[in-house]
């Protein structure tokens, strides 16, 4: 029995060490891949070797409607009242002050957009605008007939035609309101409110005045609409991006509106639309397709999200992100073609689009670290010209590329090249080469050069700037070059204070003389005695 007890005591003492890790694992086998993404089947989670950390998709901001700057409302108000004064002249240089103002006038624009709807009355307004039209009119064509042409009209011109007409049978609605003032009737002095700033919009033309100006048509329809297209055709390319929003827009007559000053501008599809040279105008329609999740527009999207261009590339991205599952397809067939293989059937949209925008990373950044050594190599060869163009493109797909600083001594090496004849050139090579490391060990010698470059360009312009030549040397004592250029300056005035002095004496002479030739002519000859008679015999 002994032998028994101690084997069962045996037992019992170590079925708790042997039942302890499985007891701590809950009593299941751990998992033998801990790497499996959300979507994807268990068997693909092991098969699936593990994958570099994906970056996160970017996320398109909302539009902010930033509140008016105390100043930008001053100087709104300060427009809009000498416009509707009772003297001529403060209503031409309010007139004229409305071309001259800045983008911050667009939020005290808006505030005070909010304020017309309430005070104005808009069978008053119509009223008080077809008078001014039809005064503006014969004025205009009596003009033409003085200078002998035919007066326009609208005979034999079908309804079709009405748009166009709208368009060209008169001139500007503001100058005929100010034309025929009115400045107590409140009617006159909202309606000029209303078309001043309709222009100051168009003076900022960004695509937050834009889409105030959608805002005004939605807000006071047919009294502005015709005066609106004229104002968005005017921007051209630069109301393309707001009116892309517009066709989402609650109001279906602003949709309609949209769509219709588009296809004017020949902007109505994608391809069309992203048909501009202007960085910002072209980043701001990318994400206006993202904003109205157009689907149609996501092969276009795609094709920027690789850009070369910064900003290009990161309003790319945001749109497709916005768009989102819709756009899954043309993901896809972007991966397909970009890889040759199809992605797996368990990778949702984002998936895909964090894979592809990781691919297109690694094939830029490859780039760009071949150019970089392309740049390296010719350098070493002393082919400054071919280092300086290869790190160009460097800095155009990344401005911040971590090996900047290296370029620092070719940028400068280019800039000795064209000192000679070129020296304004040069000085642009300086300060790309100050930017790629301003705080460099040669930031402060760079900082010298630049400032004596500044000043012999002075004096080759003319206009000397001893300052830059000085500024020069307190940078860096020694250099030589600005000392010469300051030492010329001052030989120059020492020069021009000794000519002073003999022009100085020799004015003085001048006038001496002609001071004596005065006086001499002043002096009247004696007259000589009259002859004495002769005696008489």
């Amino acid at each position: 029995m002994r032998p028994r007890v101690r084997n069962l005591r045996a037992l019992l003492i170590a079925l708790p060490v042997l039942l302890g890790p499985m007891a701590a694992r809950g009593g299941a086998p751990e998992p033998s891949n801990r790497s499996q993404h959300a979507g994807e089947s268990p068997s693909a989670a092991v098969t699936t070797p593990p994958t570099e950390v994906l970056a996160e998709l970017p996320r398109l901001q909302a539009i902010a409607f930033p509140e008016p700057d105390p100043a930008a409302r001053k100087e709104l108000d300060r427009i809009l009242d000498r416009l509707g004064a009772e003297d001529e002249r403060s209503r031409t240089d309010a007139r004229n002050a409305i071309a001259e103002v800045t983008p911050s006038i667009v939020p005290a624009v808006r505030q005070r957009v909010q304020e017309l709807r309430g005070s104005l009355n808009r069978e008053e307004a119509t009223r008080v605008l077809e008078a001014a039209r039809k005064g503006g009119r014969k004025a205009k064509q009596g003009k033409d007939e003085g200078k002998g042409k035919a007066p326009e009209g609208h005979k034999g011109k079908t309804h079709k035609d009405k748009d166009k007409d709208d368009d060209s049978d008169d001139g500007d609605w503001l100058d005929f309101l100010l034309a025929n003032p009115h400045p107590k009737d409140r009617a006159w002095r909202d309606l000029v409110d209303l078309y001043a700033m309709t222009r100051m919009l168009t003076a900022v033309g960004s695509t937050p005045a834009v889409r105030e100006m959608v805002q005004l048509y939605a807000h006071f329809g047919d009294l502005v609409r015709i005066d609106l297209q004229r104002q968005v055709r005017k921007l051209r390319d630069k109301a393309v991006p707001a009116l892309i929003e517009a066709r989402q827009h609650d109001a279906k007559s602003v949709q309609k509106w949209a769509n219709k000053e588009l296809d004017a501008l020949g902007r109505a599809i994608p391809g069309e639309a992203v048909a501009s040279n202007d960085t910002q105008i072209l980043a701001d329609v990318l994400r206006a397709y993202g904003r109205t999740r157009d689907v149609d527009a996501a092969r276009v999207i795609l094709s920027f999200c690789n850009s070369d261009r910064v900003q290009l590339r990161d309003a790319a991205r945001e749109s497709l992100v916005a768009i989102g599952e819709p756009a899954i397809w043309q993901i896809r067939d972007q991966y397909l073609g970009l890889t040759g293989e199809k992605p797996p059937r368990a990778w949702l949209w984002d998936r895909i689009a964090r894979e592809l925008f990781g691919l297109y990373d690694r094939q830029r950044h490859a780039e760009i670290h071949r150019l970089m050594d392309e740049g390296v190599a010719a350098a070493g060869a002393g082919k400054v010209v071919e280092a300086a163009d290869a790190f160009d493109k460097v800095l155009v797909r990344a401005p911040l590329f971590e090996r900047r600083a290296e370029m620092v001594p070719v940028y400068v090496d280019r800039a000795r090249q064209l000192e000679d004849g070129h020296r304004v050139d040069a000085l642009g090579m300086m300060r790309k080469a100050l930017r790629l490391d301003p705080k460099g060990e040669r930031a402060r010698s760079l900082e010298a050069e630049i400032a004596c470059l500044e000043g012999e360009i002075s004096v080759e312009q003319g206009v000397p700037d001893r300052t830059a030549f000085e500024r020069a040397l307190a940078l860096d004592p020694g250099h030589e070059r600005a000392r010469k250029g300051l030492a010329s300056l001052e030989d120059v005035a020492v020069e021009r204070k000794s000519n002073i002095q003999r022009y100085a004496g020799a004015a003085g002479i001048a006038v001496a003389a002609l001071v004596a030739m005065l006086l001499l002519l002043r002096r009247r000859p004696e007259r000589a005695p009259p002859d004495a008679p002769a005696p008489s015999t």
